[in-house]
């Protein structure tokens, strides 16, 4: 079972597409949780419309807060770290579980737009074995049970993320798993009130993983 997260706001019209993508491209057995902030009606309304759920976020209002408040929420063997700007390819799924051996608990989807990810280097939006996240935990500094750090306001969420399962090899990127991102940078979306958030906090963000970079670099040593 996939628990596929999609951390939305204020984007209430996206939900039915996103779920209905998610639900046409996505082969094996699947829950699509749109995980949302309390306030936020209008996408709760649309998740139920959509025959989607919902998880409130009970943590900071970043993405972080929304992926980890799910995390603790729901209960399949896989969690999907998506986005409301995603488009899944048929088969994103079969592809990305084959690479689960035992040892990987990260596999990493092709988002056809971040040059480090084309290259395998990267993943803006990974698929994570639970056992990985329970056992191991996904921050280095919170042990087991932790998913992503909540420092951040939004930017290098995913870095730090992958970073230290890179670190521990405990990655592979799979980039026969398409979940295109269409991002308002490259001309996809339009830019609204939600990346306006996350621009103004980039200066701290940047200077927050500076500071803990060394915690999972030093892990390969």
């Amino acid at each position: 079972m996939i628990d596929i997260l999609i951390p939305t706001y204020g984007r209430a019209e996206r939900i039915a597409a996103v779920a209905a993508n998610i639900h046409t491209a996505t082969t094996g057995r699947h829950h699509v949780w749109f995980c949302v902030e309390r306030d936020d009606r209008a996408s709760v309304d649309a998740a139920f419309d959509a025959e989607g759920m919902c998880v409130f976020n009970e943590g900071p209002r970043s993405y972080a807060g929304a992926i980890n408040s799910a995390y603790r929420q729901v209960v399949g063997e896989y969690l999907f770290c998506g986005a409301d700007d995603l488009h899944f390819v048929p088969g994103w799924d079969t592809a990305a579980l084959a690479l689960f051996d035992g040892w990987t608990g990260v596999v990493g989807t092709n988002d056809l737009l971040n040059p480090y990810v084309l290259q395998g280097m990267h993943s803006t939006h990974s698929l994570v074995a639970r056992w990985y996240l329970d056992h191991i935990g996904g921050v280095v500094d919170e042990g087991p049970g932790s998913f992503l750090h909540e420092g951040y306001g939004h930017n290098y969420t995913d870095t730090e993320f992958i970073g230290t399962a890179k670190a521990r090899a405990r990655f592979r990127p799979c980039l026969d798993s398409v979940v295109r991102h269409l991002h308002q940078s490259a001309g996809f979306t339009p830019h609204d009130a939600t990346h306006d958030k996350a621009e103004a906090t980039y200066g701290a963000d940047s200077e927050l993983y500076d500071a803990r970079r060394p915690l999972w670099q030093n892990l390969s040593r």
